[in-house]
């Protein structure tokens, strides 16, 4: 089990946003399009618990290939940013895992769908996404093995942040399925 130390910042401009990291010596990977099925259960309360249940289906835009993961997040482990103790392993078919967490009592809620272009440097990965219904945003994020791990990883994206214009202010918290069911409710 990972640690995952991430933030994530809404945007204006993705294409300068790119630039700007591959000025910062990040290398531009794979582009993605990412959609995600949370689930609920009447015995578990993810919600009130800040945890998600995940199946990502995933399909690289370059080559076609399409994968799977099933992903547990655990509760946010600070008051700055959207760290999480992270589990994931792929699966075959996510089709076939979202009827089998269906079967056993989980409910879907509303998909989360995303173009994210991926770029690297060291340990460090940026994300800069075109959310459906959402918009623009970048995520930054480090995988640590440790807790020691977690406020160096911290402090390295904080100067990402520091070196495109930002700081930790202008981020925020609240994940794509609460930003997007917080909108729906505001529709209706």
């Amino acid at each position: 089990m990972a640690i995952e130390v991430e933030i994530k910042l809404k945007i204006r401009d993705r294409q300068a946003l790119a630039a700007k990291l591959t000025e910062l010596g990040f290398r531009p990977g794979r582009l993605l399009r990412e959609t995600d099925v949370y689930f609920r259960a009447k015995h578990h309360d993810f919600a009130e618990r800040d945890e998600a249940l995940r199946v990502r289906e995933t399909e690289d835009l370059e080559t076609g290939e399409k994968t799977a993961q099933l992903n547990f997040k655990g509760p946010k482990l600070d008051d700055a940013s959207m760290t999480r103790r992270e589990m994931e392993t792929n699966v075959g078919d996510g089709g076939t895992v979202r009827a089998i967490l269906e079967q056993i009592g989980f409910t879907p809620v509303i998909p989360v769908e995303k173009v994210r272009n991926y770029f690297h440097r060291g340990r460090l990965t940026a994300c800069v996404d075109q959310v459906t219904g959402l918009g623009e945003f970048l995520e930054l994020e480090i995988l640590t093995e440790s807790e020691e791990g977690r406020s160096a990883a911290l402090t390295e994206i904080e100067e990402v942040l520091r070196q495109i214009g930002h700081s930790m202010e202008d981020t925020t918290r609240i994940s794509y399925l609460s930003q997007l069911c917080s909108k729906l409710e505001n529709e209706i």
